[in-house]
């Protein structure tokens, strides 16, 4: 008996200090685990693609294949834009001193009308207080920006390259191994908990890779449909960069209300800085990007995601918002898969919660149907008429 109990808390103690020490390996090498967690994320996504080229007959091998061809193809025509965008961006490097002074002309001409204004004097002097001091800091950090911006260009061209292959190439390694990566870690869940740990696996995979596969086409179609309605809009008004405000779209679109923030402003600014006609141009970015966010909303979002995450809208804003709490605009982006999966371990572990809602005589077999209310107030009326006279007479 005490060896049977000193050898079960040997063993459980051993694993604690496992788990300690891998947790600490993990934490040193902390730097290199993106790329492979983006690689595992988009071999996650592809799952269900393989999954239905294998049922159509094809082998792992091939299914992977093709997929991987695809992959390289659109990575191809995706540098090509990104090439462009790079161009784009170092001109907007090089004429930033330009647009700094049309900043500081724009803000010069706002504070003399806040000095003509009826404003508290005290309330001026607060307001070009703020002015003077941001003014002095993004002064001091213009100079330099360009310098900076050619330095840790020239340096991480090289390392986005070879992230970049890592990436293809780890990705590629996921979809082979997927089938022997899930065998191997079901094989350390004991036999009895095995159908309900792949029973709950499987839904979570279902779920979370409908989510990952529709954010990814979701956003790749705002930052496209913005592209294009940025090039319109540079060819009638002259307003420059619009791949790198295409681009830049296309990334933040998946922080949900703050990307669509983010690419209102930025988008405006540039617009008005850099046309011929600032205020007609910048009216016409604010349009396009109203259009192709209620366009994606309503129309993509809903036919790619189709039901979503099968949350209900205040649980998805209590997600998004205990998300910002924790981690920030990231953390939105994570909350709401995060709670999906929580939603559906729950749904498992207590079937009842999915279920319709059922009747007051199912939930209270024993409680008589509560009467209507005109029953109510009738027999309410004929108990004042039961006594002596109505009860309104001993008011």
């Amino acid at each position: 008996m005490y060896k049977t109990t000193d050898s079960l808390v040997a063993r459980y103690v051993g694993f604690g200090l496992l788990f300690l020490l891998a947790a600490f390996l993990l934490y040193l090498v902390r730097g290199a685990l993106p790329v492979f967690i983006v690689a595992g994320l988009l071999a996650f996504a592809l799952e269900p693609v393989l999954q239905r080229l294998e049922k159509s007959g094809r082998s792992r091998l091939k299914a992977v294949g093709f997929v991987f061809i695809v992959i390289v193809l659109l990575g191809a025509i995706l540098l090509a834009l990104l090439a462009a965008a790079f161009q784009q961006g170092q001109s907007l490097v090089a004429n930033i001193e330009t647009y700094n002074s049309q900043v500081l002309k724009l803000i010069d001409s706002n504070r003399a009308r806040l000095n003509k204004s009826k404003l508290p004097i005290a309330v001026k002097e607060s307001i070009n207080e703020a002015f003077d001091n941001n003014l002095q800091s993004f002064n001091a950090r213009v100079p330099g920006l360009a310098t900076d911006f050619a330095a840790r260009t020239l340096a991480g061209t090289g390392s986005f390259l070879a992230n970049l292959f890592l990436l293809n190439l780890l990705t590629l390694g996921f979809m082979i191994e997927a089938n022997r990566i899930k065998s191997r870690l079901l094989m350390m869940v004991p036999p009895f908990y095995r159908r309900d740990v792949t029973d709950l696996a499987t839904s979570i995979n279902e779920l979370l890779g409908r989510y990952v596969r529709g954010q990814l086409i979701v956003c790749l179609t705002f930052g496209a449909l913005c592209t294009v309605a940025f090039e319109i809009i540079s060819r009638v008004f002259g307003m420059q960069y619009p791949l790198v405000l295409g681009a830049v779209a296309a990334i933040v679109y998946v922080l949900p209300y703050f990307g669509l923030a983010f690419v209102l402003v930025v988008s405006m600014i540039t617009a008005y800085l850099t046309s011929d006609q600032p205020m007609a141009a910048a009216a016409a970015v604010l349009a396009s990007v109203i259009v192709i966010n209620l366009t994606t909303d309503y129309a993509v979002a809903p036919r790619v995601l189709g039901r979503g995450v099968g949350l209900h809208p205040l649980l998805v804003i209590f997600a998004l918002v205990s998300g910002f709490h924790v981690a920030g605009p990231l953390g939105t982006v994570v909350a709401v898969p995060l709670l999906a999966s929580l939603r559906v371990i729950a749904i498992y572990l207590f079937p009842q919660l999915a279920a319709p809602i059922p009747t007051d005589e199912a939930i209270f077999p024993n409680i008589e149907t509560p009467p209507e209310p005109e029953a109510t107030l009738a027999e309410v009326a004929v108990a004042e008429n039961s006594v002596d006279g109505p009860i309104s007479d001993f008011g």
